[in-house]
């Protein structure tokens, strides 16, 4: 995948797969859209622990948040202050140059799909962080002493960085 320009995702691999996928990398490889397991446990597979959070990064590639409820936060507390904890997770934890948004959105919040794997999308409107909330993100950001360079690599950069080192 790196010799032909592709990106290496592990967003929906196993852990022992990610972990094996970082070991074999010959190039960065990203956690395209996930939150932060220490943040919140959703009880499902896609937020991430710290040892997948610091293999990313030590490969230079980039973990994307998303703004998806039951991933953010605890039901009720689905705000741009509950992903910018995650952000700040990750930003402590590896630098913020790792950090990218995918917000991973479906814009009919009324869509529910079918899913035998995860029942918890089957039972009610999908919760998730809006577009138009993403000035309130860079707002809080600022509020938390991020630089603008910092905020421009979370609000896009960081992804155009990498694609520009890996697309071919």
């Amino acid at each position: 995948m790196h010799r032909v320009g592709m990106f290496v995702d592990v967003s929906h691999t196993g852990h022992r797969t990610a972990m094996d996928v970082f070991d074999a990398a010959e190039g960065p490889v990203i956690i395209s859209h996930s939150n932060v397991l220490a943040v919140r446990d959703p009880g499902d597979s896609r937020n991430v622990p710290d040892e997948q959070i610091k293999a990313c990064a030590a490969s230079g590639g980039v973990i994307g948040v998303i703004g998806f409820g039951p991933n953010v936060s605890e039901k009720g507390d689905l705000s741009t202050k509950a992903l910018l904890r995650h952000i700040d997770y990750i930003a402590e934890l590896v630098g913020p140059q790792h950090v990218g948004l995918a917000l991973d959105y479906v814009y009919d919040n009324e869509y529910n799909h079918p899913n035998p794997w995860n029942p918890v999308y089957n039972t009610r409107p999908i919760e998730q962080i809006e577009p138009e909330d993403l000035p309130r993100l860079t707002q809080d950001m600022i509020e938390a002493g991020y630089s603008e360079g910092d905020i421009r690599g979370i609000l896009g950069e960081n992804w155009l960085r990498l694609a520009q080192q890996v697309w071919k």
